[in-house]
């Protein structure tokens, strides 16, 4: 299938852009090359439908980087590092602002996510800018969390837990972000419970603040691919019993600093 002219149509939003003409099934450098600058501009891509093979998802997710397993989720196919997220096999929706593992010593660089089925209505997926929240701050905001680091757990057993900076370069653009989260953290190191549960909490406000997200309502067979490193996502938990499945491939990132 030969490759077509790729357009990139930016949301009218604080970040995120629509991909149309990509060939997904068997993309060639130069398509890679394309998406991965957009990505770090624009740091969630989504894409009109493809119905993509499990193998052909894989495969498109390793082009980014090399394929992150997530322990606490089930697989689509054991001979693949496609988890499945179903609401019909009582699957949680994660309904509140995260970037996903945090507690790695490396947290992902980001996911790919192949939508299969959604409901009639609701299900929508905020994306929030982080590097947008963070210049947003005042200065001596900023010149507060400059040097603070965070412990940041998994919710799952074994614990796993990291430290890693508040404030953190985003390692392609150079571009400093707000690397907190509601989910996985936990508390800042250098200071006591009580300041941090404080400080994190006006951290959680100011970083859920709508000025700074984009919105998507899915079809079938869409993909979006986001920069976890500068982003949080969360799932409007509002299609009451209806069934929501998604695939999904995490990528590797690297130590945050």
């Amino acid at each position: 299938m030969p490759n077509t002219p790729i357009q990139i149509e930016p949301c009218d939003a604080a970040l995120g852009a629509e991909v149309r003409g990509a060939n997904l099934h068997e993309p060639d450098t130069a398509t890679i090359d394309t998406l991965r600058q957009a990505l770090v501009t624009h740091q969630v891509l989504f894409f009109e439908p493809h119905e993509l093979a499990v193998h052909e998802h894989q495969a498109l997710a390793a082009a980014f980087g090399e394929i992150a397993p997530h322990d606490e989720l089930p697989l689509v196919d054991d001979e693949y590092d496609v988890i499945h997220i179903d609401t019909g096999e009582k699957a949680p929706t994660a309904e509140w602002w995260h970037a996903d593992v945090t507690c790695a010593p490396a947290p992902p660089m980001g996911s790919l996510l192949h939508m299969q089925i959604t409901p009639d209505r609701g299900g929508a997926t905020h994306f929030a800018s982080m590097t947008r929240a963070w210049e947003a701050l005042s200065e001596p905001m900023k010149q507060r969390l400059e040097g603070l680091t965070a412990r940041h757990d998994s919710w799952w057993q074994p614990l796993q837990s990291s430290i890693h900076p508040v404030v953190r370069t985003h390692p392609e653009s150079g571009r400093k972000l707000i690397f907190v989260n509601y989910i996985f953290t936990k508390q800042i190191v250098e200071l006591p419970e009580d300041e941090s549960d404080a400080l994190l909490q006006e951290l959680f406000d100011h970083t859920a603040r709508e000025e700074f997200s984009v919105r998507h309502e899915w079809s079938p067979f869409e993909l979006a691919l986001w920069d976890n490193r500068a982003t949080h996502h969360r799932v409007d938990n509002d299609f009451g019993e209806a069934r929501r499945r998604i695939h999904r491939v995490t990528i590797q990132g690297d130590r945050p600093y």
